[in-house]
């Protein structure tokens, strides 16, 4: 594919070629492209490179157009990528970072490295970010968190208080008095979503975003509806790793409302624009110094108030209406002191 705006390309690559991957590259005059990161999309669970509902192709596409290229890749087993035969999972990923690294090197130079993953793509970037210096940056989708201090008292507060768990015993009971006649059927064993994962320890994962930190990376984490068995309210994470500075280089989001894969359009939208507004801030430093903000703009944008601009714009409206309301309620005061003063007078 090639437009305009960007050049797409299909690639296989490292050993036998075995790997197999879309590379996307911004359109722009030879020597105009500044010297952004890559962005590595890591599959998905047992998703292929395109992720879910095609998120990693949008991405990639709306990334190009701020200048990022980007390669999105199906890692061995996945997809169009034969698997390693007699390595372990997480052996066969260090080999195919090797050769993905290798990849970019040859096509686009030894470029800084953004690694973007949902789910176990997270859990693979977390592992793979702190061996690699060149790692400047993760977007990571319902990643492992940690319990902080007052996670279990929210959780029990939070279990306790929801309607949907009375209802539910209600419904189970009237089910079960409706099938009461029949054969007892064997119940499902409930499985622990993160037995799957490739989680690292609390202090590898600690590590790794020091390393970024010291790096001068940045980092998006955004948790969902499927983390609420282990991540309940926005800080969590940022308060169970103890890192410092951790606000003014991570932005951490909680969207209890979002499925995992993000499965309705306007979640969907909101996640690629928050991804988008986070990823500006690898533009704004490659701007000619006439062009940068001053430090003032500078620090607000990194204490989190770009991030908070597309919620303002939101409500820019009804702060308007209150404006309007409080500005003619004042000058309807100033003009009945007035004309009570002119009314005096006379």
């Amino acid at each position: 594919m090639s437009d305009d705006a960007l050049m797409e390309e299909p690639v296989q690559f490292g050993e036998a070629s075995r790997l197999f991957g879309i590379l996307t590259v911004p359109n722009a005059p030879p020597g105009k492209a500044p010297e952004l990161p890559v962005f590595v999309f890591l599959s998905a669970g047992l998703l292929h490179r395109v992720g879910p509902y095609r998120l990693h192709v949008r991405l990639a596409r709306e990334l190009a157009g701020m200048g990022f290229p980007s390669l999105r890749v199906d890692l061995a087993g996945m997809g169009d990528s034969p698997p390693r035969a007699g390595l372990t999972t997480q052996q066969s990923v260090a080999e195919d970072f090797a050769e993905i690294m290798g990849l970019v090197d040859a096509r686009l130079g030894r470029r800084p490295i953004v690694l973007a993953g949902l789910c176990i793509g997270a859990d693979n970037a977390t592992n793979l970010t702190l061996k690699e210096p060149r790692v400047v940056g993760m977007v990571l989708l319902d990643p492992i968190c940690f319990p902080d201090r007052g996670y279990r008292a929210r959780a029990i507060l939070a279990k306790y208080t929801n309607p949907a768990r009375y209802i539910g015993w209600l419904r189970r009971h009237l089910r079960t008095l409706a099938a009461s006649r029949r054969l007892p059927s064997k119940q499902d064993r409930s499985i622990d979503p993160l037995a799957l994962r490739y989680a690292s320890t609390p202090e590898q994962l600690a590590a790794t975003f020091e390393a970024v930190r010291v790096r001068e990376g940045q980092v998006l984490s955004v948790f969902t509806s499927y983390a609420l068995h282990y991540y309940n309210q926005a800080g969590q994470l940022g308060r169970a790793l103890g890192i410092k500075d951790y606000s003014q280089f991570c932005s951490e989001l909680f969207w209890p409302w979002a499925r995992h894969t993000y499965a309705t359009e306007t979640h969907r939208r909101r996640l690629i624009e928050e991804i988008k507004n986070w990823a500006s801030a690898y533009v704004r430093r490659e701007e000619p110094a006439a062009g940068r903000h001053s430090p003032v703009i500078t620090l607000l944008r990194r204490s989190g108030f770009q991030a908070a601009l597309p919620k303002l714009r939101v409500h820019l409206p009804r702060f308007r209406t209150i404006e309007a309301r409080v500005s003619t309620w004042f000058n309807n005061g100033r003009k009945a002191i007035h004309d009570a003063d002119r009314s005096d007078g006379t």
